[in-house]
């Protein structure tokens, strides 16, 4: 095996994991916004949603940031794909179709590599792997400099544009989108989404009084 796909291999678990949080949070965040909007009781301000909306839109925009860079040192989605642009040749036909070798579908293996790759060339194509990066990329660019300019840190410089929550959300779908493709191609094991299947009810928690004394804050200061 390439030392190239090697390291790729290892990298891929990593930005598994940091991508599936992103599409779990973005999942909770709207399904609460949901419940708040279904429920006229709670459906009204609260500094808590206003915690709830900044925390969501700082932990997205600093984890799609985080999937955008590509410096030497960096593990992200963006630097797999650019490496993968820059040595096509590290990832061959062979390995993949080795994957299928013994399964029922042994068949169909080079025609699921052909997604990534002209028919019969032995290894994935460059410019596939370019058009990926190039979509991504450019759909994040506004979440990517309200988080250099705002979140990272605070700069002089206003953001050209703040990005959406939908903005924020499509960018996350997308990045699912572009792991799960590539998941395919390193691992040859189809998934729709990172979204989990829960274990257990994560909504539950809603069902039931949070405040157990009287109601009054135990909080010292207040706001008006």
């Amino acid at each position: 095996m390439d030392p190239k796909l090697a390291k790729w291999l290892r990298w891929l678990p990593i930005i598994r994991r940091e991508v599936e949080e992103l599409v779990v949070a973005r999942h909770v965040f709207n399904e609460t916004q949901a419940i708040i909007a279904k429920n006229d009781e709670i459906r009204k301000p609260s500094s808590f949603y206003d915690f709830l909306a900044r925390a969501y839109a700082s932990h997205a925009v600093i984890g799609l940031r985080r999937q955008l860079k590509s410096d030497s040192q960096s593990i992200s989605l963006t630097r797999l794909l650019e490496e993968m642009i820059a040595s096509p040749a590290a990832f061959p036909r062979s390995y993949y179709t080795a994957l299928y070798r013994g399964s029922t579908v042994e068949e169909f293996a080079d025609r699921d590599f052909d997604r990534f790759a002209s028919r019969g060339v032995p290894h994935i194509d460059k410019d596939l792997v370019a058009a990926d990066l190039g979509r991504f990329v450019a759909a994040c660019a506004r979440c990517e400099e309200f988080a250099d300019r705002r979140i990272a840190h605070r700069d002089r410089r206003d953001p050209r544009a703040l990005p959406t929550y939908k903005e924020v959300d499509d960018c996350i779908g997308l990045a699912d989108e572009i792991y799960v493709k590539y998941h395919l191609l390193f691992t040859a094991s189809a998934m729709d989404s990172l979204l989990p299947t829960w274990q257990y009810d994560w909504q539950a928690i809603f069902r039931v009084p949070w405040l157990l004394d009287d109601g009054r804050s135990t909080s010292r200061n207040s706001r008006s």
